[in-house]
């Protein structure tokens, strides 16, 4: 068995051939890429309709979500599993009021409440959860005929689509 596990670890397997005529490293780019239009469909529907008359917008947020450059490869006894991420940079990582680092794409999906003075000022104190990267992935689901499953990792807790 662990010769065939060394020989599937030299098999570049991104680079074999699928009935689309790309190779699965190109499929699963090109399912990537769906997926982060979709999610930047959904940012743009549920954060940046908001009408802001306090601060000018960086789009930090928008121009973050990138698509990771390797492609992983995971073997085990249960099975290989190929996977590609999608990420946030670290450049829209803030402090809290509470001086926690948090990211902005984290808090603004999920939502937030702080305590103290500003706790009832909208879009400052709290704000609903948009869902906008959940929203996403389901939209990516709806719109390929053979979407793949997806994990979406937030706060520590595992979801997949």
């Amino acid at each position: 068995m662990s010769n065939i596990k060394k020989q599937l670890r030299q098999l570049d397997v991104g680079k074999l051939k699928m009935k689309t005529g790309r190779t699965v490293e190109q499929e699963i780019r090109y399912h990537a890429s769906i997926l982060a239009d979709c999610i930047m469909e959904e940012m743009q529907d549920s954060i940046y309709d908001y009408s802001n008359k306090v601060y000018k917008r960086t789009y930090d947020l928008w121009n973050s979500l990138y698509i990771d450059d390797k492609m992983r490869v995971d073997v085990s006894s249960k099975g290989t599993s190929l996977s590609i991420s999608l990420q946030f940079s670290d450049e829209v990582m803030h402090e809290n009021f509470f001086g926690e680092s948090v990211g902005v794409a984290g808090i603004l999906n999920e939502g937030y409440q702080t305590r103290g003075s500003f706790a009832d000022v909208p879009m400052l104190g709290w704000r609903e959860a948009t869902n906008f990267i959940d929203n996403g992935i389901l939209k990516y689901k709806q719109r390929v005929s053979k979407p793949f499953t997806v994990k979406f990792t937030i706060n520590g807790e595992e979801r997949i689509f």
